[in-house]
């Protein structure tokens, strides 16, 4: 690879974090002096109403500074709030006439290094604690979603997507897996598999966790690529709370009734618990999934979608709606449990007043 350089490009690197149920973004933007995310920078001809709605805040957050090895790296740094709970941090690295060889391994240095998480959620911690007001149900949860993106603007000498793939095919599958050694010719093709191309000069490749995209007007597919990774960290929030609910309804299940049965409802409290998290699951479900619209844009409907596949998104809405499902069972049950218990509860009352009336008679006499 003697003599490749990558003339422009960039190494992104996103961190996604829940830090509660909704977000005021005009409370946010006053306390935090956000403004408003361009969105998508529209560089393809694609109708107008693709874009953000409502379009998430933009906070510029300086530079960050790591060591890797021997020297020290300077990264850029922003965070994005969206209106749905999530603070989305994006560390870039903006590269200018680098050896090819340097490149790969600059971006598999960072993303190895511990220290770049760290700083992300340190950025996210700050402006947490800043817009802290604006946030209902305010919460930094401990987990964080991450994806990178190696983005190529220029080669020089300059290639077509098909030669830079023919050309790099170890060292881009290195790129996407996040991998040192040499992979063999049997798992190469499966790595490298679905490439899309738009224009002769572009590429653009993904995996679970990483993106390689070779493109001089790459704005609107990271836009994206990010996005997608907040999803990602909503489907692993929502799959946490829905387990701890599953759970906690489980025990509901087992537990038997008393004598104190009589004078309060048992299932009133499960049950509204209940309510509560499928309500809260499925409208922030439909926000993450109606905020941003790329149906009408080929192109990046086509990035999304084969990024979404690599990253298991299906999977996990499998497994929530499946969870769900439970749920909804569960609540089915402790429903019938509760109209049964009002039923023997009002049959007990029946009894006693009757009793009572017999007494009553007997004491008149």
């Amino acid at each position: 690879m003697s003599g490749l350089r990558v003339a422009s490009g960039h190494l992104f690197f996103f961190f996604a974090y829940d830090v509660g149920f909704d977000i005021s973004l005009p409370q946010a933007s006053r306390l935090s002096e956000a403004s408003e995310s361009p969105g998508l920078a529209g560089l393809r001809p694609v109708p107008q109403h693709l874009q953000y709605r409502p379009k998430p805040l933009l906070l510029p957050s300086g530079a960050v500074e790591l060591r890797v090895e021997t020297s020290t790296v300077r990264l850029e740094a922003a965070v994005k709030i969206f209106d749905f709970g999530v603070l989305s941090v994006v560390l870039c690295l903006p590269v200018r006439d680098m050896p090819w060889e340097e490149f790969v391994r600059t971006a598999l240095l960072l993303a190895g290094e511990p220290g770049i998480e760290e700083a992300a959620r340190g950025i996210a911690s700050r402006l947490f604690e800043r817009i802290r007001p604006a946030v209902t149900r305010p919460g930094f949860a401990d987990i964080a979603e991450d994806y990178s993106v190696w983005h190529v603007g220029v080669f020089s000498p300059e290639m077509t997507g098909s030669q830079a793939l023919a050309r790099l095919p170890q060292d881009i599958a290195r790129l996407l897996t996040l991998e040192q050694g040499v992979f063999s010719a049997e798992a190469l093709p499966d790595i490298l598999r679905g490439p899309i191309r738009y224009f002769e000069n572009d590429l653009i490749l993904s995996e679970w966790n990483a993106a390689f995209v070779y493109d001089r007007r790459f704005q609107d597919t990271v836009e994206v690529l990010e996005f997608l990774n907040v999803q990602m960290l909503e489907l692993r929030f929502f799959d946490r709370v829905l387990h701890a609910a599953i759970d906690e309804m489980g025990d509901e299940l087992h537990k038997r009734r008393n004598l104190l049965s009589l004078l309060h409802d048992p299932y009133e409290t499960p049950l509204r618990k209940l309510s509560e998290i499928k309500m809260d699951v499925s409208m922030v479900r439909e926000r993450i999934t109606n905020v941003l619209k790329i149906a009408g844009d080929a192109y990046l409907a086509r990035v999304y979608d084969e990024a979404r596949r690599k990253v298991g998104a299906e999977r996990w809405e499998g497994t929530i709606r499946d969870q769900l499902k439970t749920l909804e069972d569960i609540y089915t049950i402790l429903n019938n449990r509760a109209a049964a218990a009002r039923a023997e509860t009002l049959e007990m009352i029946i009894i006693l007043l009757i009793a009572l009336e017999i007494v009553m008679g007997l004491l008149r006499r």
